[in-house]
């Protein structure tokens, strides 16, 4: 029985193997910029009553506490929330499952649950200067099917980490009789095929040889046209059609008298 559950689908025959969290460097930019905020607000304290006494001694004292002590209190609620979002998104992998929490704020999260037999590579890479130098990067988890693929970022070691879930998987598999393509049956055989089929009979074999029937192109037949008998037309002029003259009128006449 195990004492503290992960998560709730967590078996009580299943053991946690691995807990996978960010790297610290994911805190590195929120954190100098928080420590930088206290530096100011210190120096504010110390050099503002120097320099401009009447804050102090005047009726703007309470006005200046009560700036400084909202400041100091968004900035502590920054890096408080900062740090939680980074310690409760966590990745677990078991001897059944491998689970990814994703912490979204302080009340809200997700749980994401896929089995080892589903998973089909595990994907580790490095791009950055900075990776390569603190040694951390991102995993991805590929899925079989329709099932979105798993997304770590800020893993520590990640080379090391996508090694020991291949490793888990493999041996979830070999344990439960599973096929690396997540089918049911002996692990010893792929495509239905047996790893020792035994001795072959020779009556199983036919000693006939194969003999390839080539096949038989068609002959096309080619006729050669015969000449026919050659018709002559006589071709007649047709006649020539005479302009014709427009006949003289009335008033033409009169005018050729006069």
């Amino acid at each position: 029985m195990i004492e503290h559950k992960f998560f709730e689908s967590q078996q009580s025959d299943e053991s946690i193997i691995l807990i996978i969290r960010r790297h610290w460097f994911e805190l590195l930019p929120a954190f100098m910029v928080g420590l930088m905020v206290y530096f100011v607000l210190f120096l504010s304290i110390i050099f503002i009553p120097i320099n401009i006494p009447s804050i102090v001694t005047g009726s703007f004292y309470n006005l200046f506490v009560l700036i400084i002590s909202i400041f100091f209190l968004f900035d502590t609620v920054f890096l408080y929330n900062t740090w939680v979002l980074h310690y409760l998104h966590v990745a677990i992998l078991t001897s059944e499952h491998f689970v990814e929490i994703t912490q979204y704020d302080v009340f809200s999260r997700k749980i994401s649950e896929l089995g080892l037999d589903k998973i089909q590579d595990v994907e580790a890479f490095q791009k950055g200067m900075f990776a390569a130098i603190f040694n951390y990067g991102g995993l991805t988890v590929e899925t079989a099917g329709e099932m979105p693929n798993f997304m770590l970022e800020y893993v520590g070691n990640p080379n090391k980490v996508s090694q020991k879930i291949m490793e888990v998987e493999e041996d979830y598999c070999i344990r439960h009789g599973i096929r690396s393509n997540g089918i049911s049956g002996n692990a010893n055989q792929v495509n239905n095929i047996p790893v020792n089929p035994g001795p072959v009979s020779p009556e199983s074999v036919s000693q006939e040889p194969m003999q390839a029937q080539a096949a038989t192109p068609t002959p096309v037949e080619y006729h050669e046209p015969k000449p026919g008998p050659i018709e002559y037309v006589e071709l007649q002029p047709t006649p020539a059609e005479e302009p014709e003259v427009p006949e003289p009128t009335n008033e033409n006449n009169e005018n050729s008298v006069q």
